[in-house]
């Protein structure tokens, strides 16, 4: 099927998009081939490239979401081989299992690559790109198909780029500190991403992003993050009012009985096109001002999104909600993680969300010295605890030596009196967190 044009086709806005730079339509004629089903891993992939004879070009690849097949993304996909590179879509007809998915998606790149079409993908020059579930997976695909001791492919360029990511699982801390330095990251979190039904709490998980982001072992201005805003402008499409809503689904639009998909919009193409376009340019090609746009370390060219609400970029990811939002608890529910491959190793990160290194309580408490009392000090055996406002409860105790490393940990204590004999004669800092306030005090070990 053959598609082409010079401007952005049918934006359902009927804004102009982007007409030059990047983001703007690439000049090729693109080509979508017959989707190929692959029995050997339940799945299916279907191949977009720019109209030319076939030779081999920098490649991507593609995870979908949960569910979502190749009509979902197939205006993001026609954008991406306009510019001239081909794009691999991997869909998972049944991703129930997370390390039967992982290990099948990872099968249908190598198949696609090495049988399919090696005539079109340069596997020294790789990117990998996910949404929701396919996102997270990108994570670990990535670990594998990186590894010069398997794959090691990406030799001369390999990128990661997530949209609205789930948890990355399969993956430990360890593996992440060893991930190759020389992959280009980039992640988009939707800002409007949670929904009030139950059934969409699970589409993006902030504790788990902050974790992968902060963990894994690549240089700060090689990574960013970026948050995507809504904007309350409004337009008309097909009869109903519309406003530019970052949600889950930004830049995949197709129309479902679901109505889960935004329109084909500016945002799609200020937030997600521009972006992968700048990220591409940057890795396979080394242009640097595709760099500022792409990873710009919050560069005025890369928060710019036109009329509409600027991103923010950080290289230090907070988790913005409360725990109670999250379909999979810090507390409870971890049990769906817990089987063998699919554990997702990073829950210890989950309430670390004001970056000290320590487990908190969703949302942060406010920082309140004067909010409790310890006693006796010095002390060689018991420390009490007496809190300012008996009404409350204490929900976390942290201690620490004196030079800040964590030496205890009690999650919901049963009693405000802890056995410290155990310590070592010196200073110590005790931390305690209530459901409304937070503060350390120092004591003694004599």
């Amino acid at each position: 099927m053959l598609f082409a044009q010079n401007e952005y086709p049918n934006l359902d806005d009927e804004s102009d998009g982007i007409i030059n730079g990047y983001g703007s339509w690439g000049a090729n004629n693109v080509i979508r081939e017959n989707t190929l089903d692959l029995p050997d891993f339940d799945g299916n992939i279907t191949f977009y490239h720019p109209d030319i004879i076939a030779t081999q070009l920098p490649t991507i690849f593609f995870i979908s979401g949960w569910g979502r097949d190749v009509n979902t993304y197939d205006k993001f996909f026609r954008f991406i081989a306009s510019q001239g590179y081909p794009l691999v879509h991997i869909y998972n007809n049944n991703p129930g299992n997370i390390a039967t998915s992982y290990t099948n998606a990872k099968g249908m790149i190598e198949e696609a690559a090495e049988l399919h079409y090696s005539n079109w993908i340069n596997t020294s020059k790789i990117g990998l790109m996910g949404h929701s579930f396919g996102a997270g997976a990108t994570v670990w695909i990535g670990k594998e198909l990186f590894d010069e001791a398997k794959n090691n492919w990406g030799t001369e360029g390999r990128f990661i780029f997530m949209t609205a990511p789930w948890f990355s699982l399969m993956i430990t801390p360890e593996e992440l500190q060893n991930y190759p330095e020389n992959v280009k990251l980039l992640i988009e979190i939707n800002n409007d991403d949670l929904s009030s039904n139950a059934d969409y709490t699970w589409n993006t998980d902030e504790r788990a992003i902050r974790a992968v982001y902060q963990l894994i072992n690549i240089p700060n201005d090689e990574k960013d993050l970026a948050r995507v805003y809504s904007s309350p402008e409004t337009y008309q499409y097909n009869g109903a009012t519309y406003t530019y809503d970052a949600n889950h689904y930004i830049s995949y639009s197709q129309a479902t009985s679901e109505g889960v998909y935004q329109p084909y919009d500016a945002l799609d193409v200020f937030a997600i096109n521009r972006l992968s376009n700048a990220l591409i340019e940057y890795t396979f090609n080394g242009d640097t001002n595709a760099k500022n746009v792409a990873l710009g370390n919050g560069s005025a060219e890369q928060k710019d999104m036109g009329f509409l609400t600027d991103l923010a970029i950080t290289d230090t990811p907070i988790v913005t909600r409360a725990e109670t939002e999250y379909a999979y608890k810090c507390t409870t529910g971890w049990n769906d993680f817990e089987d063998s491959a699919q554990v997702w190793y990073l829950q210890d990160y989950c309430e670390d969300n004001n970056n000290d290194g320590m487990v908190d309580v969703l949302p942060v408490p406010e920082f309140d010295q004067n909010s409790f009392e310890v006693y006796p000090i010095p002390t060689s055996s018991l420390l009490t605890i007496r809190l300012q406002d008996e009404t409350e409860s204490i929900h976390q105790i942290i201690i620490t030596d004196n030079i800040g490393k964590k030496i205890q940990y009690i999650r919901n204590p049963t009693s405000n009196t802890i056995d410290v004999s155990k310590l070592t004669t010196g200073v110590y800092f005790i931390k305690i967190m209530t459901e409304k306030k937070v503060s350390i005090r120092r004591f003694i070990v004599e």
